[in-house]
Parts: C-alpha cells; structure tokens; sequence
C-alpha cells in the first residue's frame, strides 16, 4: 500500500462507528457515541483521480455558483463560501466525516444517531427536506422515518461551529456531486445533514434563517434537488464533565419525581387511615348497641318487676289490715 500513490489509495475502511476515531476531539466525541454497528464500510478520504472526478465537480467548482450560494444563504452570524476559493484539480482530495455504507440491514437512523440526537429536543434538530424534498420541521418524526437497508448510505459533516453550517453543507453538495464516482455502483444515500457544536442559540438562528431560505432557493445546490432528507443537528460536546453533570441531573430529577410519589403514597395513606378510623368507631357504635344495652335493658325489667313485687306487696298488707291503728 505504501507503494501507490495517494490518489490510488483505497477510500473505504470496514468499521464499527462508535470505535472510530479522528484528530479533531469533538468529531472523536461524537464518534463515540455512535451506536455499535458492526459490518459497515466508511469512506474517509476521497481523491480526485481523474478528468472525469474534475467533470463530476464542474457544478460546485464554478465560481459563479459559490457566488450564488454565498447570495442566497449566508447572514451576519452565518459565514458563506469564499467565491475566491482554488478550483480543484487532480490529485486533490476531500476528507468525509461520516460517510457510511450499511452492510447489514435494516437499520434506522435514530437508533445509530440515539446517544447523538435529542429526538425530544424540537431547538437541538431541523430537517430541511423530507423524502418528498419538502421543507418540514416535524424533524424528530423526519429521522425516526429513515430506514437503511444493506448497501445503502448516509453522509453527515461535523463542525465546531454553527457559523461554518453553510460551508459543510457545501461539502455536502461536493460530495453528492461524486457519488458516481465515490461508488463503483448506483448507490441510494437516505441522509444527508450537519453535526453542529457551538452556542446553541446561534444554531437555533442560523437553521432556522437556513430553513426559512431553503423553501426558495433549495435548488441552487445539488443536495436541495436530491430528494434526500436534510438535516441540521445540534450536539453538545459530551466529555467525562458533561457526562457526571447529566448524571447527577438525571438522578436529581428520579429524586424529585421518587419524593412526589411518596407524597401522594402517604395522602392515601392517611386518607385509608381515616377511613380506617370511621370504620372502626362505626363499628364500636354497633358493638355497644349489641352488648351494652341488652344490660340496660335487662336492668330496667329488673327495677320493673320489683317495682311490680312492691305493689302487690303494699295490696296486700292494705286488704288484711295489716299495720293499722
């Protein structure tokens, strides 16, 4: 291998995603959290081999569209592409993310993306086109949709930065305008998108104004005529810090929620107590009618009937005379 010459050099690797690694430390990161997918080939590096590489460019390596595309989508906070930018010849070569080719299907997308995405995070994830090429911000349900079956792909680029989206989504149109070329077949790509890192608020803006342009202007880039969902993702750099604090948020929150359904164990508790307490009040009531006045009962017939013996007993003494003077 060390005898080919760079452009001659094999561009796809096999790997498992969440071991690969990269000098850039947020790339590494996000890598890592990665779902483990084995069998999977990933393109690193692609050189410009040939005339027909350079044809393949002739779109996105024209002065005029940078132009266009620095016009149409670049803002304050959102750096364009330089339209002074060195046209690109042989022997000049691309690095790619995450450009991934499934080897065993079917897989979804938000399922590799778990540990990456906040499907619930509606601010962290926006998809500029769906299957159907239409602008949409239901991007949760978007990505959740994404089914790969074997030898299909999809091609995320990373960045630090939410000012340099528009630059990675130009890589991205350079990259679908060689996907003839980095495949030696007919290839179905079910994904394209950003990874984006930075302050999340100029994310939240710079997509959004993306999205907002992307209804208009999608088709001066070859990926907004692809058909292909779109994605811009925020992540967060996740390290062994971030990591204990989510921890330590995570079990605040089971701690909140445990106490709250101990509250509410311990108001039925008390609230079983009391009836506990009616009931047995209730039930000492009816004892003491059953055992208690039976007593007074056979008491007051006693007195009854003495005083009945003294009556007779007095009618008696009168009818003999007796005690009389």
């Amino acid at each position: 291998m060390s005898n080919l010459e760079p452009h001659e050099l094999p561009h796809w690797e096999e790997v498992q995603l969440n071991l690969v690694s990269a000098r850039d430390y947020f790339a590494n990161q996000l890598y890592s959290q990665l779902a483990h997918v084995p069998a999977t080939m990933m393109c690193r590096r692609f050189f410009l081999r040939d005339s027909n590489d350079i044809a393949a460019l002739q779109h996105v390596n024209s002065t005029e569209y940078r132009t266009n595309l620095r016009k149409r989508f670049s803002i304050h906070s959102l750096s364009g592409i330089d339209q002074k930018q060195k046209q690109y010849s042989k022997g000049h070569y691309f690095e790619l993310d995450l450009y991934v080719k499934v080897r065993d299907g079917p897989v979804h997308l938000d399922s590799i993306f778990n540990r990456v995405v906040d499907l619930n995070d509606s601010e962290s994830i926006v998809c500029l086109s769906n299957e159907d090429g239409q602008a949409t911000t239901s991007a949760a349900e978007c990505l959740s949709d994404i089914r790969l079956e074997r030898g299909e792909c999809f091609h995320f680029e990373i960045t630090e930065s939410p000012s340099c989206i528009l630059e990675k989504m130009y890589q991205l149109d350079r990259a679908y305008a060689l996907r003839n070329r980095i495949h030696k077949t007919n290839v179905v790509i079910k994904a394209m998108g950003v990874f984006v890192n930075g302050n999340k608020e100029i994310f939240k803006r710079n997509s959004v104004n993306i999205l907002a342009r992307w209804r208009e202007d999608k088709e001066v880039m070859l990926i907004g005529k692809s058909g292909v969902p779109i994605f811009l993702i925020y992540t967060p750099c996740r390290n062994v810090f971030t990591s204990l604090d989510q921890v330590q948020t995570s079990l605040s929150h089971l701690e909140g929620k445990v106490e709250e359904r101990l509250g509410k164990v311990e108001e039925r508790f008390g609230k079983v107590e009391e009836r506990f307490g009616k009931a047995q009040e209730s039930n000492n009531s009816r004892f003491d009618e059953v055992f208690v006045s039976p007593v007074g009962m056979f008491d007051t017939i006693m007195l009854q009937r003495i005083a009945g013996c003294d009556e007779h007993f007095t009618g008696a003494e009168d009818s003999l005379g007796l005690y009389s003077n």
